[in-house]
C-alpha cells in the first residue's frame, strides 16, 4: 500500500481540523444555550466521567496497539485482539454502573446527574473510544487523506442533523445524545466500509481460533503494566477534579469549565493534526533505532506547534469577553475569568501530546508511570486548594489544568532532552519569549480596536494581530522555529500558487 507523504497527510488533517473547528464553534455557539447551563453542566461530566472511566480501562493499550501497528502493518491479528479487549472493556463498566445503581451509590459518584442519563453517557463514552481506535488504525496504515476526506463530510452532514434536532423538535438532554449516537454509530459504518475496501478488515479478523490470545496478550502486558498505576493514578486525579467541581459547585459550574474547555480547545485544532502522524513517525524511526531523525523531528516540530498553538491561544485569552458574547447569551457570562484562563491550556497541551509520544513510541511506559506519581498527586493537591479552600468553582479547576500541565509538559521535556541529546535551555526560553511575544501583541491589537459590535471587534482585532504577528515574526523567525530564508521560500511558493 503506497503511503502519501506526511507533509500531505498533515496538511489534509490539518484541513480537515479547521473544518471540525469551525463546525465545532457552530456547535459551541448554538448546543450550550439550547440546553441551558445546567443540562450542559450534566453533559460534561457525563462525559468526562466515562472518557476517564475507560481511558483507565485502556490503561495505555490503545496506544500500545497504534505503535505496533504502525511499526508491522501485517499484524492484523492485533486488530481482532482489540477488538476482543474494546468489548471486554464494555462489559466491565456496564457491570459496574449497574452494581452502583442498585446499592444506590450513584447520587455520591455521580452527583446531581438524573439516572435516565447515566448509561446514555456510558454508551456515548464507549463508541467515541471506538471511534478514536478506527482513526488510530486509519493512521497506522496512513490512510489520514481518505479518512479525513471522510470525516469532514460527515462533520457537515451532522451539523445539518444536529439543526433540524434543535429547531425542529422539543430538542433537550435525551435529543443531544440521540444526536450524537446517530453521528459516531453512522462514522464508524462509513469507516468499517473504508477498511473492508483497503482490505484491512477481512475474514482473516474473524478467525478467533486462530488467535494467538495469549502470546499477544503477554506482549500487551509488557508494554503496558507500568502504565497500570499510571492509569489508576490518572483515574483517580482526573475524576477527582471533574467531581470535586461537581459536588461543590453543581452542574453550572461544571458548564462553564465544560464551555471554557471546548471554546480553547479550539485552539489545539492547528496542533493536534501533528500528533498521530509524527507519533507514527517516531515509532517507526525508533523501529529502525533512527535518534537522529526522532531528534530532528523534535527540534522541527515542538517550538513550531507551541508557537502556533500560542498564536490562538493568547488572542482568545485576551479576547475572552467578545468571545463569550459571540458564542453564548447571559446565562453564562460567568464564564469570561474561566475562558481568560483556561484559553491558554493548548499551548502546553502541545507540549504534552507530542512530547508524550516520545515514550509511548520508544515504550519508556515505566518513566511515564514514575513522572505521574508525582504530578498526578501534586495536581490533586492543587485543585483541593483552588476549588475546595478558596472556592474558585470552575476557575479554581482552570487555574489547576493550565498549572498541571506546565509543571507536567517540562518534566518529560527534561527526558526527551536526554534521550535525544539536546539542550532544555533553549526550549524553556522559548516558551516564555513566545509567550510574551504573542500577548504584547495581542493587548496592542484589542486596545488599538474598538466597536460596538463584538464581532467586528473581535475580527479587526484578529485581523490587525494577525498582521503584526506577520511581521514581527519575520523580524524575530526563531519565535516559530524558522528563519528568514524559509519564510522567503514560503512566500514565493505561496506567490507562485496564487499566481496559477
Amino acid at each position: 500500500m503506497k503511503e502519501d507523504s506526511l507533509k500531505k497527510r498533515y496538511s489534509i488533517k490539518l484541513f480537515a481540523n479547521i473544518i471540525s473547528g469551525i463546525i465545532g464553534a457552530i456547535l459551541i455557539a448554538i448546543v450550550p444555550k439550547a440546553l441551558g447551563p445546567i443540562a450542559y453542566g450534566q453533559f460534561v461530566y457525563l462525559q468526562d466521567f466515562f472518557m476517564k472511566a475507560i481511558g483507565f480501562l485502556d490503561m495505555g493499550s490503545s496506544i500500545a496497539f497504534f505503535t505496533k501497528l504502525s511499526a508491522r502493518h501485517t499484524r492484523k491479528e492485533l486488530i481482532t485482539f482489540y477488538f476482543i479487549y474494546s468489548f471486554l472493556v464494555m462489559s466491565f463498566i456496564f457491570c459496574f454502573i449497574f452494581i452502583i445503581n442498585n446499592f444506590d451509590l450513584t447520587s455520591y459518584i455521580l452527583p446531581d446527574i438524573p439516572n435516565e442519563y447515566i448509561y446514555f453517557g456510558l454508551f456515548f463514552g464507549f463508541f467515541t473510544w471506538v471511534t478514536q481506535i478506527f482513526i488510530k488504525i486509519s493512521d497506522a496504515y496512513a490512510l489520514t487523506v481518505s479518512v479525513e476526506l471522510i470525516k469532514i463530510g460527515h462533520k457537515i452532514v451532522s451539523l445539518f442533523l444536529l439543526l433540524y434536532f434543535i429547531y425542529f423538535t422539543s430538542f433537550d438532554l435525551y435529543s443531544y445524545f440521540l444526536f450524537q449516537y446517530i453521528a459516531l454509530i453512522s462514522f464508524l459504518l462509513i469507516l468499517t466500509w473504508l477498511f473492508i475496501k483497503k482490505d484491512i478488515f477481512t475474514n482473516q479478523l474473524l478467525k478467533i481460533k486462530n488467535l494467538k490470545f495469549k502470546i499477544i496478550s503477554k506482549e500487551f502486558i509488557e508494554y503496558c503494566h507500568p502504565l497500570l498505576v499510571y492509569s489508576i493514578i490518572g483515574l483517580i486525579a482526573g475524576m477527582f477534579d471533574i467531581w470535586l467541581l461537581q459536588s461543590t459547585a453543581g452542574s453550572e459550574q461544571t458548564g462553564f469549565y465544560g464551555l471554557a474547555y471546548s471554546l480553547a480547545a479550539m485552539c489545539f485544532m492547528f496542533t493536534s493534526a501533528m500528533t498521530p502522524i509524527i507519533t507514527r513517525e517516531f515509532s517507526k524511526s525508533y523501529e529502525e533505532n533512527d535518534l537522529e531523525t526522532m531528534r530532528k523531528l523534535f527540534l522541527r516540530y515542538i517550538p513550531m506547534l507551541y508557537s502556533i498553538a500560542a498564536f490562538f491561544a493568547v488572542f482568545i485569552s485576551v479576547q475572552s469577553e467578545n468571545v463569550l458574547m459571540i458564542f453564548t447569551d447571559e446565562k453564562f457570562k460567568d464564564t469570561y475569568l474561566v475562558l481568560v484562563i483556561m484559553a491558554l491550556y493548548p499551548m502546553h497541551q502541545t507540549y504534552g501530546q507530542l512530547s508524550g509520544s516520545i515514550f509511548y513510541a520508544t515504550g519508556q511506559t515505566k518513566l511515564m508511570r514514575n513522572m505521574a506519581l508525582f504530578t498526578m498527586p501534586l495536581g490533586m493537591a492543587i485543585s483541593f486548594s483552588t476549588i475546595y479552600f478558596l472556592d474558585l468553582g470552575a476557575v479554581g479547576l482552570a487555574y489547576k489544568m493550565v498549572i498541571g500541565q506546565l509543571i507536567g509538559t517540562n518534566i518529560q521535556l527534561y527526558f526527551n532532552a536526554k534521550l535525544l541529546d539536546f539542550k532544555i535551555k533553549h526550549f524553556l526560553y522559548h516558551q516564555l519569549y513566545a509567550l510574551a511575544f504573542f500577548v504584547l501583541i495581542a493587548l496592542v491589537s484589542s486596545s488599538i480596536i474598538n466597536f460596538s459590535s463584538p464581532i467586528i471587534e473581535f475580527l479587526s482585532s484578529g485581523f490587525l494581530y494577525t498582521v503584526f504577528v506577520i511581521i514581527f515574526a519575520y523580524i524575530f523567525p526563531q519565535v516559530f522555529a524558522t528563519n528568514r530564508d524559509e519564510i522567503k521560500e514560503i512566500l514565493v511558493s505561496l506567490k507562485n500558487v496564487t499566481q496559477k
